[in-house]
């Protein structure tokens, strides 16, 4: 017999702010089940920031990433991984460009919504995705935290290094840049609705086909839409 969807966590209220936030303590006293159906049920309401320390200062330390930060920070890690740029490291960035495509499926699918069985598991899924479900609108958790952006990273190199890689390097580099751009999209996603979006030039268009695919996985069907940044009815 299932478990009944009770215990529902209840937003609290900054008293300075008046900003609703969820805690840790709020996802971790459900069971797994509740708590994947708390996650992604379109009846749970959404808040503005989910906080898993109590102090602010760690909050944005360990769980969240100023928007646009990687836009600074990772070039100077891609120039290091690039330079010196020759016509075969090139073609190596490309690979690494086109295989970013299934990565950014194959990692929102089944790493960001791997089923949760325990204590353990839900509390690695609420940090890794579990908040972003349920405060979208925290531009300060669309862009993954430099940290754990760099784990995730070195975890693939290391993979590419096993595999014996041509040039693991630039295969990297590739995936990074195009993390890049792809999280950028995420960003302008969350940040402005399909209408406004629309109206960037050129692009905006593509970036409404996004916003409105992306939309559904966050609010309709969250075990569908994984791509993000770009269409694909063949995956998605």
């Amino acid at each position: 017999m299932s478990t009944p969807f009770l215990n529902v966590p209840t937003p609290r209220v900054d008293s300075t702010t008046g900003e609703k936030y969820y805690t840790s303590e709020d996802a971790m006293n459900l069971t797994p089940k509740q708590y994947e159906e708390w996650i992604y049920s379109s009846k749970t309401e959404r808040v503005d920031e989910v906080r898993l320390y109590k102090t602010k200062f760690w909050n944005i330390l360990l769980t969240k990433s100023p928007p646009f930060l990687p836009l600074l920070f990772w070039p100077f890690i891609i120039y290091y991984l690039i330079t010196p740029l020759t016509f075969v490291r090139f073609f190596w960035i490309l690979i690494g460009l086109i295989l970013w495509f299934p990565f950014e499926y194959l990692f929102h699918r089944f790493l960001f919504h791997l089923s949760v069985i325990g204590y353990h598991s839900q509390k690695f899924h609420f940090f890794l995705h579990g908040i972003h479900h349920v405060a979208p609108n925290d531009l300060w958790h669309v862009f993954s935290p430099i940290h754990e952006l760099g784990v995730q990273a070195f975890i693939v190199w290391t993979i590419f290094k096993i595999f014996q890689l041509p040039d693991p390097n630039a295969l990297i580099s590739g995936l990074l840049i195009n993390y890049i751009r792809y999280d950028s999209v995420h960003y302008l996603i969350h940040a402005y609705s399909p209408t406004k979006i629309s109206k960037i030039p050129f692009i905006g268009n593509y970036l409404k086909k996004c916003s409105i695919h992306h939309r559904q996985h966050h609010f309709s069907n969250p075990r569908k839409h994984f791509t993000i940044s770009f269409i694909s009815s063949f995956l998605d």
